[in-house]
């Protein structure tokens, strides 16, 4: 089981470093524009190749990956990171006059390791000896909040102490990491891939009940607990008055903390609860917690909610995965490269309709309020988010009758 040990340990480094990663440009905007002068266009230009690269290699390698297997790119996924993130932190040495272009194509580098990671983790996790798959997973998606938090304390910190001009220093700190978990998965053991002969074809598994069920169950789990997580600093420092650094360590922080726990929390009791059930509540609860951070005019209630919500939505991703994968045990990596995309697209689509509807409705604010008209749009597109836990549970219901309500369907039971 030592040999194991390893493995897992290296899948938990790669998920605490993608973690950390995933939030990277975001931190440093205001030192990008201030030391370079780029436009909000071009900060979010950056936001866009991340998620989009991202999701591209959740498609792109999915299929290789049953017919390779998982150890060459368990090496090249941090080895790209790290080739990424050096780039990043170099590119005002080597691309000059052309920094922005650097920049891209340094994001689009490092963004390719995190979406192969997103195809290979939970497959090698899922595919180690042990009874209980829920409870490995819930360990292993839990290290991408502990990321998330020290990529973003840890990063704020570096700034104030070594000052917004030395980022590039701050970046190549952060590039140790994926060294380290290539050093790991160098000497790890790693489970076989089914062979491809045994496997399901793809057009059988894209028309397959449980697999549309399952992707727009993490489709809107995924919309659900990342749209509040993006929005609640801005929210909280604009829409409630906090100041930004209140509104990142107790509002983005807070949220990841209690999203992770409940990952953690889940992992050493889940065995005696219900997953179905539990990511049905989450949703539900969910929704209450989106109206009452749209409504309440008390910041404290507004904390409370929001922390609630990171526990709340903390299952509904990885919990999605294991329930698709022990329902559809042929469909090899393939399942787990498509519905990571399905969770990223979520989160992008999501994230950009709640900010356009933030636009819209601030526009559209009556007078007389006694709050600011951007504090209303704000307010009108949390409250326009709730859609998103509602749909999560209705098709975490749906999912839940298809799997248990009569059985695993079979891999001809597809939707014609």
């Amino acid at each position: 089981m030592r040999k194991h040990l390893r493995t897992k340990l290296a899948c938990y480094v790669s998920y605490f470093t993608q973690g950390i990663v995933m939030n990277l440009t975001a931190v440093l905007f205001v030192p990008l524009q201030t030391l370079y002068g780029f436009s909000y266009a071009q900060l979010g230009a950056l936001v866009f190749i991340n998620f989009f690269f991202q999701l591209l290699a959740d498609v792109v390698f999915s299929k290789p990956l049953d017919r390779l297997g998982f150890k060459p790119f368990s090496r090249l996924a941090p080895l790209s990171c790290f080739l990424g993130l050096a780039l990043f932190a170099t590119a005002p040495l080597w691309a000059g006059r052309f920094l922005f272009a650097g920049l891209c194509i340094s994001t689009a580098i490092f963004s390719a390791s995190m979406g192969i990671w997103e195809v290979i983790l939970s497959p090698i996790i899922n595919g180690l000896p042990g009874e209980h798959k829920e409870s490995s997973m819930a360990i292993l998606h839990s290290f991408l909040a502990w990321g998330m938090i020290a990529g973003i304390a840890g990063t704020t910190l570096l700034l104030k102490v070594l000052g917004p001009e030395r980022w590039q220093w701050i970046v190549l700190i952060w590039s140790v990491l994926p060294l380290v978990n290539l050093l790991q998965f160098w000497g790890a053991s790693l489970p076989a891939t089914r062979p491809q002969e045994q496997l399901m074809k793809s057009k059988d598994l894209l028309r397959h009940r449980v697999f549309i069920l399952s992707f727009l169950a993490i489709f809107f789990g995924a919309a659900a607990e990342i749209t509040l997580m993006q929005w609640i600093s801005t929210f909280l420092e604009r829409g409630a008055g906090m100041t930004k650094l209140a509104g990142d360590l107790l509002g983005f922080c807070g949220f990841a903390l209690c999203f992770g726990c409940g990952r953690l929390v889940y992992s050493f009791f889940g065995k005696k609860w219900d997953v179905h059930k539990l990511m049905m509540g989450g949703s539900a609860a969910a929704i209450l917690c989106y109206v009452v951070v749209a409504l309440s005019p008390s910041t404290a209630l507004t904390l409370i909610a929001c922390w609630v919500a990171g526990a709340a939505t903390c299952l509904l991703w990885p919990e999605t995965l294991v329930v698709a994968s022990s329902a559809l045990p042929m469909a090899g990596a393939a399942l787990f490269g498509l519905l990571a995309a399905a969770g990223d697209l979520g989160t992008a689509l999501s994230s950009f309709l709640v900010g356009t509807a933030a636009d819209l409705m601030a526009g559209a604010a009556p007078e007389g309020l006694s709050i600011t008209a951007e504090q209303f749009g704000l307010r009108a597109a949390v409250l326009l988010g709730c859609l998103l836990p509602v749909l999560s549970l209705v098709f975490q219901a749906l999912l839940r009758r298809a799997v248990k309500g009569k059985g695993a369907p079979s891999p001809a039971e597809t939707i014609e």
